[in-house]
């Protein structure tokens, strides 16, 4: 579905398969499970994440075999390549 020129505040937002343009989320929790999404031009203010599917289970794995600290970095080297330099895991 494509949202144009919406306002959410205090609710759920699904991401997965969803177009958003030019909207505005306030105090809302975004609910994904890896599907494709799009947003262009929006405003974020107070927001959390809820994951699902796969992707929570894919997540929730990562933080099996190497804990949280170790799990952010792998998250923060795919996010933001180069910027912690490279990361060793001792397991």
């Amino acid at each position: 579905m494509e949202y144009v020129d919406q306002r959410f505040e205090g609710v759920n937002v699904t991401l997965d398969g969803n177009s958003f343009r030019n909207c505005i989320f306030r105090d809302v929790i975004f609910e994904y499970a890896g599907g494709p999404v799009e947003m262009t031009n929006s405003n974020m203010d107070r927001f959390s994440f809820q994951f699902g599917g796969d992707l929570a289970q894919g997540l929730f794995t990562l933080y099996q075999l190497f804990g949280t600290d170790n799990m952010l970095a792998i998250l923060r080297g795919y996010t933001e390549p180069g910027a912690g330099g490279d990361v060793t895991i001792q397991v």
